[in-house]
């Protein structure tokens, strides 16, 4: 009888996501990423969210960059998270005040925001599963910081379509989004939240 080994196959998910992702082009990542951006901005939890977390794209992920600016625009203000030592911390994002992160990854600058501020998170994932579970990059930051929010706060899971799987075989220390948008659909987790 074959042993069957979650986190192998989690971490061979993690992989395959990772090399399908880095095979994009710029011109599908910007084609992808506006699809999923118009759909955020008609959600009433995300456009009457004032504080919002969002996250700074890296190796091909969801650019939401052009959110951002709309959001800033309209008066909501934009955090994004900064890796510290006991785990990520929501900053506000200011242009003039960001700088390359331990990781190699665009970080903020400034005094953190407290947890319990935060209206609305744009949880970016390699890999999401219909139950609203994800993989990152395996150091489960997200996953310690989730829990520090209000039970409140709007957890919407990006991601390109073919992101979203059955399963990612979820482990006890793992914590679903509300809502995942892709480019091309909506997979609804939690219809308590609306």
């Amino acid at each position: 009888m074959p042993v069957y080994d979650q986190e192998n196959m989690r971490k061979s998910l993690r992989q395959i996501m990772l090399e399908a992702r880095g095979q994009l082009t710029a011109a599908e990542v910007q084609e992808m990423s506006g699809g999923i951006i118009n759909k955020l901005s008609a959600f009433k939890q995300i456009a009457q969210a004032q504080n919002i977390m969002c996250f700074l794209s890296i190796k091909n992920e969801v650019n939401l960059y052009p959110f951002i600016e709309q959001a800033r625009e309209q008066g909501q203000r934009i955090l994004v998270p900064r890796v510290e030592s006991d785990g990520i911390k929501a900053v506000e994002y200011q242009l003039e005040r960001i700088r390359r992160g331990s990781f190699g990854i665009i970080e903020p600058e400034g005094e953190p925001v407290n947890e319990k501020l935060i209206d609305a998170v744009l949880v970016p994932g390699l890999v999401f599963d219909y139950n609203g579970y994800r993989l990152g990059y395996g150091a489960g930051y997200y996953d310690r910081f989730l829990p520090l929010l209000r039970p409140d706060a709007f957890l919407c899971g990006v991601c390109y379509d073919w992101q979203v799987v059955e399963t990612i075989l979820p482990q006890e220390k793992d914590v679903p989004v509300d809502w995942i948008v892709t480019d091309k659909s909506e997979v609804v987790v939690n219809w308590d939240r609306f």
